[in-house]
């Protein structure tokens, strides 16, 4: 059987937890994990990217770092304000409207209690005896195909929304490849750099790039929905 690339399994998934947020007809061009610093370490961690081959990502040696410290303005500040520490990788996502800034709910999609899956569940203020802790059943579905070597990783984690901005306030997206730096430039002059796994810095910026001359051409990708 043919095996799947885990780096392009995690980028659908990322792409599907992007899309949970975006409005009605808002097309998703690229996405991606950023951290501050040296933080490749932390997004294959929060990506199960740890199978991949060595040195696909840009995990060579200690890893890239963003920009040197400095004091930032305009939009670059209010992003640099929203970035998790260099501990807590981000996703960035680009858009037909918007470039978005997400943070990895540090709790796994089911192991939430019903309740707080469900606002309007009811349920009884005691358990039932018999009713199994949330994501028991998987935990041990996970540990079974552990033992006989066909373990699974476990899902993404849920994306919370820290930041956007106009997709038109965004002008430039630079990489240092095969380093992963990826800079970005606005429209008010103001410039912040992050790191990424090196593969998938340079199609966002192309991503990016592509976004601008369409919108230069006048051309419209957005799919409304029915």
């Amino acid at each position: 059987m043919r095996q799947v690339d885990p780096v392009a399994r995690r980028q659908s998934e990322l792409r599907l937890r992007v899309g949970e947020h975006l409005d009605a007809g808002e097309m998703l061009h690229a996405a991606l994990w950023v951290a501050r610093e040296s933080g490749l370490s932390t997004i294959a961690r929060i990506t199960r990217w740890e199978g991949a081959l060595e040195g696909r990502l840009g995990f060579g040696g200690a890893g890239p770092t963003a920009s040197p410290p400095r004091a930032l303005e305009g939009t670059a500040a209010e992003m640099d304000r929203h970035l998790p520490d260099p501990a807590a990788p981000a996703a960035l996502a680009l858009t037909d409207a918007h470039l978005l800034l997400f943070a990895a709910d540090a709790e796994p999609p089911d192991a939430r209690p019903p309740d707080a899956r469900l606002p309007d569940a009811r349920l009884p203020d005691a358990r039932l005896p018999d009713a199994r802790p949330p994501g028991l059943r998987d935990r041990l579905r996970l540990a079974g195909r552990r033992m006989l070597g066909r373990a699974e990783p476990p899902p993404l984690p849920r994306l919370e929304l820290l930041w956007q901005c106009p997709r038109t306030a965004l002008a430039s997206v630079g990489v240092s490849d095969p380093e992963g730096a990826l800079a970005l430039g606005f429209v008010d002059g103001s410039s912040l750099s992050v790191v990424a796994p090196a593969m998938l810095a340079v199609p966002f910026a192309e991503a990016a790039r592509r976004s601008r001359d369409d919108r230069k051409g006048g051309i419209d990708e957005r799919y409304d929905l029915p």
